[in-house]
This record gives structure tokens, sequence and C-alpha cells, in this order.
């Protein structure tokens, strides 16, 4: 039996946005305490240059680690919404 077209595609979309939250949840897990300490040293003028080049230095990667994550997350969520919409329609014919 398959899902009726409206429910399908309801489902389907709230899935990839499921997806999508989880995807910004996980990105700022993963970078927030590294932008906020970044934040932190920027603003106290008796952090030396050194230290802040190496906060700035440990953020930038969090940030791009933080990036991918998010990227695959959101990759999965598309696909996940095309096997559902493009699953249903291949089992109608």
């Amino acid at each position: 039996m398959t899902t009726p077209e409206p429910d399908r595609e309801a489902t389907a979309f709230l899935g990839m946005a499921r997806k999508l939250r989880y995807a910004q949840e996980d990105r700022e897990r993963i970078a927030g305490p590294y932008r906020e300490r970044y934040d932190r040293s920027q603003d106290d003028l008796r952090v030396s240059s050194e230290k802040r080049v190496k906060v700035a230095a440990e953020f930038l990667r969090a940030a791009h680690q933080a990036d991918h994550v998010y990227e695959e997350r959101i990759e999965e969520g598309l696909e996940e919404y095309r096997r559902t919409i493009v699953g249903e329609e291949e089992s109608r014919h």
C-alpha cells in the first residue's frame, strides 16, 4: 500500500526540514565553543597576538569541520527526500 501523494510529499518535506534542523545543531555544537573562545580572545586586549592567532586558527578549523558535517547532513536530507518521492513514484509504475 502506498501513501497518498500529499501525505507522502509532506512527510518527505518534513523529514528534510528535520535533517536541516539537526544539521544546524551539529554545526553549532562543533563550532560554537571555538567561536565563543575566539570572540572572547578578540575582545580581551590582554591576550597576546600570538595567542589570538592560535585561537583564531582553532576556530577556523572547527568552522571548516562543522561546515562539512552540515553539508553532509543536508545532502542526506535531500537524498532521503528524493528516495521517498522517487521511490513511491517508481512503485506506482
